[in-house]
């Protein structure tokens, strides 16, 4: 939330694009997703979204360390910046940016290289100092806050796996049970 409402007070024309072929399970998506709708619609401002999911690929990378968050960065900032160059937009940025745990030098420079092959500009903002109000913010409007990245691999090796995993199972039990899912005794 943080770096929309400030590209906002700054007279900034904002549309979010919500891409993310790597988060994995489709329960963690369906979460993440609907934070995305929420904010859209808190700060009245468009959401295109690509809901395709690829997480297989994340999971056969797992034991590529950095080129792995360096795939994962290309791959959704390539998505980004061609439906920004499709649809007129002279720059694009990422939310990633606010996060002091992202590997922020791999995605300015893949966000550079990108939009420079598109014409379009890679706004390199430094919301970090940010981070905490963001996340006092999402506090406050009642949004899930993640406890991972989002593909397999950071999920598995996440101090918060069990504990995801619980909510994870509560989710889809809940969803069974709204939908009247009977489980055999």
């Amino acid at each position: 939330m943080f770096p929309i409402r400030e590209l906002l007070e700054g007279g900034g024309d904002v549309t979010l694009f919500f891409y993310n072929p790597n988060i994995h399970p489709l329960v963690e998506w369906e979460r993440r997703f609907d934070n995305a709708k929420r904010v859209a619609e808190h700060y009245r401002v468009p959401l295109i979204v690509d809901d395709r999911s690829h997480s297989y690929e994340w999971r056969a990378r797992e034991n590529d360390g950095d080129d792995r968050c360096h795939f994962c960065y290309e791959t959704r900032l390539a998505r980004v910046v061609r439906e920004a160059a499709a649809n007129g937009f002279d720059a694009v940025s990422s939310t990633l940016l606010v996060s002091p745990y992202q590997k922020r030098e791999i995605i300015l420079e893949v966000g550079a290289k990108l939009s420079t092959e598109a014409g379009i500009s890679f706004i390199q903002y430094d919301w970090r100092d940010g981070f905490r109000e963001g996340q006092a913010m999402a506090r406050e409007f009642g949004l899930y806050r993640q406890k991972y990245c989002g593909c397999v691999v950071s999920l598995e090796s996440s101090s918060f796996f069990e504990k995801v995993m619980r909510e994870h199972e509560q989710l889809v039990l809940s969803e069974c049970l709204s939908f009247g899912v009977r489980f055999a005794d």
